[in-house]
């Protein structure tokens, strides 16, 4: 008379389900999962299949998802493609209309025009040779004066200076660098040139210029001598940045297995590291010879503005970028004038890129693919 409860809610082995002892055919489905592979494509578990319906919904589902993807990469693509092709066409655009404009000298003046040093306006005869003489100057002094302190000061921040000043040394430099043109020519007209007109220059013919020439000359304190040693002042933050971020990557096996031979810290920093970073340093300097040659204002309030070729240090001269700065204004009255200066221009454009390239070739190859940054006159 008893039921049999225990029969209720039992399941049989076939997914069949017992009530009250009596079979009802109601079969246990399993849920449907649906999974996706490494393509991103849609479908069941295994032993289970979607019906059309669903394989159609699906699909559409896929395609409008990669045609939203596919188009937000096209967009994105086109974008960076547009900022390269931008920096491409406007080098080419500077350099097409520098020689489209210059081409009126280069007609008529050819290969001449780079060695021949006469310059008159009014007879329209021109030639950049002085210009070019004087540029080479500067820039030589510059890096003559810059070179050594950026060395030192770089190998002083790489191995000897303490970690709490390294930061603030290096951010001065990069503040340095930033500085306008124009407030180190003023600093130019109001120090350097006292100190060179009353001691420096005085020094150097009583002493060097007893035995070289190349040492005397007047003592005005404005000339080749000002100009250089402020464009040095000027190259100094490029020149020590990169050759501190060159002596950084040094590998530290290299330096520990010079310690461990014996090398005290000095004979491993000059016999070690230094020649490591050889090519490291060449590209600074390469770098720092693009960064001078192309300087302009403080050059143009210091080096005296003579069209002559120096032929001693306390000389005045003219550069080809104080050149055009000074005279390019009244240079567009007269076509072959304008074309001739826009030819020194270009000159001196093909000079900065040649330099440039190499030297960032140079460091490209040490770091590896890591340099970043510019450099450029002003």
């Amino acid at each position: 008379m008893e039921p049999d409860m225990r029969a209720q809610g039992e399941t049989g082995e076939a997914g069949q389900v017992l009530v009250s002892g009596k079979e009802s055919h109601f079969p246990v489905v399993p849920p449907r999962i649906l999974l996706t592979d490494q393509e991103g494509t849609y479908g069941a578990s295994e032993g289970e299949s979607l019906n059309p319906e669903g394989e159609s919904i699906l699909k559409d589902l896929r395609e409008t998802s990669q045609v939203r993807i596919h188009r937000s990469e096209r967009l994105f693509q086109g974008t960076l493609r547009i900022g390269g092709l931008f920096v491409l066409a406007l080098f080419a655009t500077v350099l097409g209309v520098s020689i489209v404009e210059a081409w009126p000298s280069i007609e008529k003046f050819g290969w001449s025009f780079l060695w021949t040093s006469t310059w008159n306006p009014h007879r329209q005869i021109f030639g950049a040779w002085t210009y070019i003489v004087g540029t080479f100057w500067v820039t030589g002094i510059a890096l003559l004066f810059a070179i050594p302190i950026a060395i030192l000061s770089s190998l002083f921040l790489s191995d000897y200076s303490p970690k709490w000043l390294v930061g603030g040394v290096s951010t001065l430099m990069e503040m340095l660098a930033g500085i306008p043109s124009i407030v180190f020519g003023a600093f130019g007209i109001i120090f350097m040139v006292p100190l060179l007109r009353d001691h420096v220059e005085p020094f150097l013919s009583d002493t060097l210029g007893k035995h070289w020439d190349f040492f005397n000359g007047d003592s005005m304190g404005y000339g080749i001598l000002a100009a250089g040693l402020v464009v040095g002042i000027m190259v100094i933050p490029l020149v020590a940045t990169v050759t501190r971020d060159s002596l950084v990557m040094v590998p530290r096996e290299t330096v520990e297995a010079a310690y461990a031979l014996g090398s005290t810290k000095a004979e491993t920093v000059f016999f070690v590291k230094l020649p490591a970073v050889v090519p490291g340093i060449t590209g600074a300097v390469i770098l720092g010879f693009g960064r001078a040659i192309g300087e302009t204002m403080a050059v143009l309030l210091l080096i005296g503005n003579q069209a002559s070729i120096p032929t001693s240090i306390q000389d005045v001269g003219y550069t080809i970028s104080s050149l055009l700065a000074n005279t390019f204004t009244y240079a567009v009255i007269d076509p072959l004038y304008a074309a001739a200066e826009i030819e020194l221009g270009l000159i001196l454009l093909v000079i900065s890129l040649v330099v440039n390239t190499l030297g960032r070739e140079l460091l490209m190859k040490l770091m590896g693919g890591r340099l970043a940054g510019s450099v450029g006159g002003g």
